[in-house]
């Protein structure tokens, strides 16, 4: 589906903080665009469309795993976890239904 190697990853040599900063440059889609993006990649198996639509909700993976603070967990490893989550959400996700994604991602995430 996407490539590992161009999405930002936390790492302890980077920090945290640098990861955050990192993901806040990917821009939020508008409805229209996420849209024809999910379609793209539905139909045309567009990894490029899901590339951006993972990258494009990587904040809010990371804002659902900043909630499991305190459950003992490193926190680079639930932000990790989290986006594996989200890249399963946009494989699985149908715009058809006429939900956004970020709104079909958050179980995902959670789940994970």
């Amino acid at each position: 589906m996407t490539s590992y190697a161009n999405l930002p990853a936390p790492s302890p040599e980077q920090g945290l903080n640098r990861y955050l900063q990192e993901i806040r440059r990917f821009p939020m889609l508008e409805p229209e665009e996420e849209y024809m993006l999910a379609k793209r990649w539905v139909e045309d198996q567009d990894t490029g469309a899901a590339h951006k639509l993972v990258t494009s909700h990587l904040r809010l993976a990371a804002k659902i795993a900043m909630g499991y603070r305190g459950y003992g967990l490193p926190q680079a490893e639930v932000i990790s976890e989290a986006n594996v989550g989200l890249m399963q959400a946009v494989k699985r996700f149908d715009p058809e239904k006429g939900f956004r994604l970020a709104t079909y991602a958050m179980w995902w995430i959670r789940a994970s």
